[in-house]
Parts: C-alpha cells; structure tokens; sequence
C-alpha cells in the first residue's frame, strides 16, 4: 500500500533527455514501454526515468500528464509536468505490459547560506551565458523568478548541448548544495567556451582583415610603381615601410 513518501507506478523511460520537477515538456511517446506506461497510468501520473547507456537511472521525476495530443508529424505525444525526485526502487507487479516500480520520492530540503551564495553566482553566470548565446528569452524569465537554490540548479538542464550523462547527474544529485555547486561549475565551463570561441573568431577576423589590407596595399603600390616605370622584383610593402620608418 502506498504512504505519502512511497508510490508504486508506471515508469516511462527517456532515452534522449531529462525531465526536472517544476519543469513542463512535451514528450513523444514514440515506444512500447512509453505507450505501454502512458496506457497503464490511470490517473496521469508516471515516473520518467533516463535511459542511459542501457540502464535506467537510480532517480527518476514523478510527473502529472496535463495533456494529451497529436504533433505535426501525425506522433502521439504528451504534456507533462514534473512535480518532485524520486529513487527509483524494486520491480512490481502492475497492470498492462507496463514496467512498475516503487518510487520513493525524495523530499525537498532547505537550502543553507552557502547554497544561497552559489545561487546568485549560478544566476548572473547563466544570464551572462544566455546573452553570449543569444537569445534563452524563457528560460531567462525562469531565472528571475526561481529563488529556492535547489530549483535554480535544475534550470541547469537547459543548457544548449549539455550532455545527457550531466544531465542525469543533476539530477541524481539530490543534495540542493552539491546540485547547484554542479550547476555552476557547468555554466561557467560553457560560458568559457563561448568566450574562448569568439576571441579565436575575432583573432582570425583581424588577421583576414589585415592580409586583406596588406594585400590590396601591395596591389596599389605595384600599380603606382608600374606607371613611374619603376620595375623590379623588391617588395612594394616592405620597401614603402622602410621609407615610412626613415621619415
């Protein structure tokens, strides 16, 4: 019999991302054990677990089905909700060809000073991060308005290329400290990399530039050279620095 901490339900693996609480996505149920869980949920809630590597992961996200609809491309899919974490326990017997599991959700703890100063860190770091990339108008709302630590880790999940193992390992870090420790790390990581990307972009830009320059300055002397009827094989360029530099 389920108590308030432990639910026994039907779980939807995810095999190409990670659903947080508080988050709401659209998922195609694409799968027989998708649509085997989404029949075997009843009452529209499933625990969403990441599929990584061929095993499932050891936390997975209770999540509330908001909806039901049809994409594009004719694909079933549904609007969920995720509401809290939860380890994943023991197979048990449900009803359909479903996988069951016990899912002891994790309750959410209270952040301390430490993890409050790393939340403002992560916060402009992930801003600085989102105006690097351009856009992240959503999810720069979201920063604005998540002031538990915990949570503002988990909008970490996010991040435009973040792998899909740190993405489990958000979300296996239960601890909101660790969790938005992580989160930093990451962000910081990205946008170091975006930095590092455009000083390169730029480095080479101005050395395109100035051979460029260089380039049609050497065409313009040749021409002046050509018609004073100075002829040779000296190098335009160098030899007008050399007058340049003699003044």
């Amino acid at each position: 019999m389920n108590d308030l901490s432990t639910l026994t339900l039907p779980v939807l693996p995810l095999t190409t991302g990670v659903v947080f609480p508080q988050m709401v996505v659209t998922i195609a149920v694409e799968s027989d054990e998708a649509r085997a869980a989404v029949e075997a949920a009843s009452d529209g809630t499933l625990l969403l677990v990441p599929r990584l590597d061929g095993r499932y992961g050891r936390v997975g996200t209770v999540a509330k089905v908001e909806s039901r609809l049809t994409l594009p491309n004719g694909q079933a899919a549904l609007v969920v909700r995720g509401e809290s974490r939860a380890h994943v326990g023991a197979g048990v017997v449900g009803t359909g060809e479903a996988l069951w599991v016990q899912a002891e959700v994790i309750p959410a703890t209270e952040a301390g000073e430490r993890a409050v100063e790393l939340a403002r860190e992560y916060r402009a770091t992930a801003r600085a991060l989102l105006e690097q990339l351009g856009g992240g108008r959503r999810i720069g709302s979201v920063l604005g308005d998540v002031e538990d630590p915990g949570a503002l880790a988990d909008t970490a999940g996010w991040i435009p290329d973040l792998a899909l193992e740190r993405k489990v390992e958000l979300l296996e870090t239960v601890d909101p400290e660790a969790r938005i420790q992580l989160a930093l790390g990451w962000a910081k990581e990205a946008l170091a990399e975006l930095e590092l990307a455009e000083r390169i972009r730029t480095d080479v830009t101005e050395g395109m530039e100035k051979s460029q320059r260089e380039f049609l300055l050497r065409q313009q002397l040749a021409a002046i050279r050509k018609e004073l009827g100075e002829d040779g094989d000296d190098d335009p360029v160098a030899e007008y620095r050399e007058r340049f530099d003699g003044r």
